[in-house]
């Protein structure tokens, strides 16, 4: 049962994190070309971002499954209590910064509005370069700690 949760639990990393780790690190260099009307990469980067991000909230608790599953194996070892911890960090980070900054930036150059509602009130104008910047820096960090565990996970 361990083997199958494992293995579940693997697929659903690759499937669900990857490509969340692939649009977050796009979107900043799309936010250059939306600047020239064409936000429909931006928009679809954005989607894809929030739906696999929230997706993605199942590969922790797989991983506190298979966890639980053999705590006399696992509990005495401190690199999944590690990566159990840095997974939650890392799609709080998500979550609560990538997407709602990635919400602002389509929201203000009038990307999609069936999907992202206006993040920014009208009267205080988003600074796209700022944006940029920030949402580059966070889904660096983001990819980071994922690579993190990946890299715990074999330790």
């Amino acid at each position: 049962m361990t083997t199958l949760a494992i293995a579940i639990h693997v697929i659903a990393a690759i499937l669900l994190v990857g490509p969340v780790m692939v649009s977050t690190s796009m979107f900043p260099a799309q936010i250059v070309n939306a600047q020239g009307g064409n936000t429909g990469a931006l928009s679809i980067l954005h989607r894809i971002t929030k739906t696999y991000g929230l997706f993605s909230a199942i590969v922790p608790v797989l991983g506190v499954a298979v966890f639980l599953t053999d705590l006399a194996t696992y509990g005495k070892q401190g690199q999944f209590h590690a990566s159990i911890a840095l997974a939650i960090v890392a799609w709080a980070l998500l979550i609560f910064v990538v997407i709602p900054k990635q919400k602002a930036v389509v929201a203000a150059l009038g990307g999609d509005t069936d999907t992202v509602q206006a993040a920014a009130p009208a009267d205080k104008p988003v600074d796209l370069e700022k944006s940029r910047s920030q949402i580059a820096m966070f889904s660096g960090i983001f990819n980071l700690l994922w690579i993190i565990i990946a890299i715990l996970m074999f330790i």
